[in-house]
């Protein structure tokens, strides 16, 4: 689950200019942000929804699973 989550706040502007950020398990190595609006990806998940504001994080979900260290930069 930790491959999931980054130690940032970042909106969908945010994400895409990132191009890549650290998640919890800094193990699993960075996730690569690719595309931009409606035509975004993690690590070749592809951003169904985003942006999606709640207490403590911004959202964004993706059409499968990360698999920690599948990032192929």
């Amino acid at each position: 689950l930790q491959y999931h989550v980054v130690g940032k706040r970042y909106d969908a502007k945010g994400v895409a200019t990132a191009g890549s950020v650290d998640s919890l398990n800094t193990a699993g190595g960075p996730l690569k942000i690719e595309g931009t609006g409606d035509n975004m990806t993690v690590n070749g998940a592809k951003i169904l929804c985003g942006n999606i504001p709640t207490k403590n994080a911004t959202v964004f979900v993706i059409d499968k699973v990360l698999t920690p260290g599948t990032n192929k930069n």
